[in-house]
């Protein structure tokens, strides 16, 4: 329930919108599997291991090559308003390792201003297994999706705001 929206009415006028609720507040009762955007942020990504053997016991098992840090959720809901697609991963890419003996690193902060970023559908086929618990993201990526690197930029910006009423006009300050 919602605070302060006590007939069907008004939750039938919040149709559509979008509801916010504090990280501390989480939702009870998520079935098996469910998860909030929130807590994939942050979580190892690594590709399946093609040899691990079929019986695996767990997710740490089938994991192969690091690939980065799930750095954010880009909501389906945010590409198009027809419900069609998926939600994707934005995952910031480990650099490649000189001698490949680091390690990479642990948290977001720790990758540089410049790391490579890949947008990953967040579907069961490319996306077969979360386990917060373990940290960990499996990935089994098509051919040439780690590839597809996203634009640099210098800082992430959202811009939400409402347009101007039909035939009104905003004209900038004049200075």
């Amino acid at each position: 329930r919602i605070a302060g929206v006590e007939a069907r009415e008004e939750a039938a006028a919040l149709k559509g919108s979008t509801l916010y609720v504090r990280r501390e507040q989480e939702p009870e009762g998520l079935e098996e599997g469910e998860l909030l955007s929130w807590q994939l942020e942050g979580l190892r990504v690594v590709c399946l291991d093609r040899d691990a053997p079929p019986d695996a016991a767990s997710l740490a098992e089938l994991a192969g090559e690091p690939v980065g840090l799930v750095s954010g959720v880009v909501p389906a809901l945010e590409l198009s308003s027809a419900g069609v697609g998926h939600d994707l991963l934005e995952v910031t890419l480990f650099p490649p390792s000189p001698d490949g003996g680091d390690a990479p690193p642990e948290r977001l902060d720790q990758l540089p201003d410049d790391a490579d970023t890949v947008l990953v559908p967040y579907v069961e086929e490319i996306v077969p297994a979360v386990d917060t618990d373990a940290g960990l993201v499996l990935i089994d990526p098509p051919a040439g999706l780690l590839e597809l690197v996203q634009p640099k930029r210098r800082r992430r910006v959202t811009i939400r705001g409402l347009l101007p009423a039909a035939g009104e006009t905003h004209a900038p300050p004049e200075s």
